[in-house]
């Protein structure tokens, strides 16, 4: 579905401070509902102590932004609204108070409670600690205490003992615990999102590591397969015919390796049959490749070609190094739709793998790593002293 310019059915990533904000301004406009339903009885009373339009003006201004907090909450398109409206809270409840002053007749009332304010003098802080810090959020609640305790007193007859002082504390004791923990859960998601972001940053700086690593890997393998290897066979035995051919092909593994070029897209299977024939010949050319013929319609990704026929590469020269001068070897390829396999066996000496030292980039750069870094590869060795060695190279389709 085509998205329009500033459509909002584009997705988007909610960080968790977003997600928490969301859950408590519905738990704190839930409670401007709660209140003003337990307020509704006590609208107009005690009669005569304020004017007649306060009542309908105050439940407006007082519990209208908590209703619109809890209604916005809900729609996903109007969210962003939600730091004005909390705020909006507590402007509301302190613009009540001050409409009742001048609402109020000058009369008093003996009632314990002579205005529906006193009710939830606690719950404007509550909004602001969703926007800003709780230090700001306890002065809020001390203001909006006083604010309804100081109408209590004005409002209350002789007849009704009154502290300010008392009320206000009362007030604030009651409301403090809630306002620690909605400053608390706030401050949480902050910091789970800060967590993420520091994840998310150090996740990348280690794949950019990672990276440079599997770099620096794919220049040590082709060094030793190729290089190196190259002039070894070269000090051993400089009339050796098969030096020119593997020295051409190093030189242009280096220059596709230092140029960036990559090969992309699949080969066929006659393709990939007469390149692991190749890297095995330009290793040894009197090896026996063995295999049935594959199938027609099977492709190989070229990455994986090329990566298994530099371990199946390094895999012969190894034996041819380290077998003996009287061992023989074999190679054996299996080939199928879903799977490219290729063994390589020979009865020479074996070695006891265990023994291998870390810093050897035959075995474990060369061909383990490389087959390491492609899905679905995986490389299998076996050898003991006295019994050749078997390696095995394969790649399954996932």
């Amino acid at each position: 579905m085509a998205v329009r310019e500033g459509d909002d059915t584009e997705p988007r990533q909610t960080s968790e401070h977003s997600r928490i904000l969301v859950i408590m301004a519905r738990f704190v406009g839930a409670g401007f509902g709660a209140y003003f339903l337990t307020c509704i009885p006590s609208f107009g009373r005690p009669a005569g102590l304020v004017a007649g339009w306060f009542t309908p003006v105050g439940v407006i201004v007082a519990f209208g932004p908590g209703l619109a907090l809890l209604a916005i909450s809900f729609v996903p398109r109007l969210q962003r609204w939600i730091p004005p409206t909390a705020l909006l809270c507590t402007t509301g409840y302190l613009l009540a108070c001050a409409l009742w002053m001048v609402a109020w007749t000058g009369g008093t009332a003996d009632a314990e409670q002579v205005t529906w304010l006193m009710t939830f003098s606690g719950l404007p802080s509550l909004a602001w600690a969703l926007v800003r810090p709780v230090r700001e959020a306890f002065v809020v609640l001390v203001v909006c205490a006083g604010a309804a305790s100081v109408i209590t007193d004005l409002g209350r007859s002789e007849a009704i003992e009154s502290n300010v002082l008392v009320d206000a504390v009362w007030a604030m004791t009651f409301t403090i615990c809630f306002l620690l923990a909605a400053g608390r859960v706030v401050r949480t998601g902050r910091l789970l999102d800060r967590t993420r972001a520091e994840a998310m940053a150090a996740a990348a700086d280690a794949a950019a590591v990672a990276a440079r690593n599997t770099e620096r890997a794919r220049f040590d393998a082709l060094i030793h397969d190729q290089v190196i290897a190259t002039l070894v066979a070269a000090y051993r035995n400089p009339g050796e015919a098969r030096l020119p051919a593997q020295a051409q092909r190093a030189i242009e593994e280096l220059h596709l390796l230092a140029g960036g070029l990559e090969e992309s897209g699949e080969i066929d299977a006659g393709e990939t049959l007469a390149r692991l024939r190749a890297v095995v010949a330009s290793a040894d050319p009197d090896v026996s490749v063995l295999g049935d013929r594959p199938e027609d319609s099977a492709r190989y990704p070229v990455a994986v070609v090329r990566a298994l026929a530099e371990a199946v590469g390094e895999a012969v020269r190894n034996s041819v190094d380290h077998a003996g001068p009287d061992a023989a070897r074999a190679v054996l390829i299996e080939m199928t739709s879903e799977l490219l396999c290729v063994t390589v066996a020979d009865d020479g000496v074996g070695f006891e793998p265990d023994s291998i030292a870390p810093e050897r980039l035959g075995i474990e750069v060369s061909i383990r790593q490389r087959l390491r870094r492609l899905d679905g590869a995986a490389m299998a060795l076996r050898s003991a002293p006295g019994e050749g060695t078997v390696v095995q190279m394969r790649w399954e389709r996932g």
